[in-house]
């Protein structure tokens, strides 16, 4: 936390809190270009907008849930830079004035969990967060729960099994109160989009597609790891990003 905070974190967060304007944020976010990077791709400035329209108390859930083979984007970020995703993550609270933050994780990071238990106390006692604002949960280790109304219900308590829809968990979400779910890679652009300016982003164009991507690359290449990229990358710039092809293997 200190590291992070002498290097300008939580700054942007304090000038939100201490005055800033909604409608200003969101219009960043959606110039920006970010959309939810959890699978739908529904723009996060749009999803904001909805949830907020809705009469509060209002929730906020991460989906930590990062459950498919060979991703592991959202531990890579975790494990190293945890604040820049809390700190989206409390700007995305504060833009739909949500009362509390459930980060959903996965109970197979054992050393995230850790990370977010340490640095969340000493968020607390930083004062940045009343204590308890940010609810950690331990996924138990169901796929489904990667889904956004499943993972509401095994927050819940409950068996994760996907809800019908409507109603939309923007409308009727954890204990049936409005909730923002996002993805732990979007909060992670929140964060960089807020502080350094929607061009952060938008300035990047390849094959059609606005932005940047985090790839997980394993496997048969040379240099296995989480690459950032432009979104409209090819399966051979992602090759070529991790160093080509292992020896003695061709694509």
């Amino acid at each position: 936390l200190d590291g992070y905070r002498a290097a300008g974190g939580y700054a942007k967060l304090a000038e939100l809190r201490d005055g800033g304007v909604f409608e200003e944020v969101q219009a960043e976010l959606l110039a920006s270009g970010l959309r939810g990077l959890g699978g739908a791709g529904f723009p996060s400035g749009r999803k904001w907008g909805f949830v907020r329209a809705e009469d509060g108390p209002r929730y906020l859930a991460v989906n930590g849930d990062e459950g498919e083979p060979g991703t592991f984007k959202d531990r890579f970020y975790l494990e190293r830079q945890p604040h820049v995703f809390i700190e989206g993550m409390l700007i995305a609270a504060w833009a739909v004035e949500a009362e509390t933050c459930f980060i959903y994780m996965r109970d197979e990071y054992p050393a995230v969990l850790e990370i977010l238990r340490r640095e969340i106390a000493a968020l607390e006692d930083a004062g940045i967060v009343a204590p308890g604002y940010i609810d950690l949960r331990r996924g138990a280790g169901a796929y489904i729960c990667g889904e956004e109304s499943a993972m509401i219900e095994s927050i819940e308590g409950k068996r994760g099994l996907p809800r019908h829809r409507p109603p939309y968990v923007a409308q009727a979400g954890i204990f049936n109160r409005p909730t923002l779910v996002h993805n732990v890679e979007t909060l992670h652009w929140v964060a960089r989009v807020t502080r350094f300016g929607p061009q952060i982003l938008n300035a990047t164009e390849k094959n059609g597609r606005t932005g940047l991507r985090s790839y997980s690359i394993s496997g048969r290449v040379a240099q296995p790891g989480v690459y950032l990229l432009p979104a409209g990358s090819t399966i051979l710039d992602i090759i070529d990003a991790a160093g080509g092809m292992a020896e003695g293997h061709v694509f």
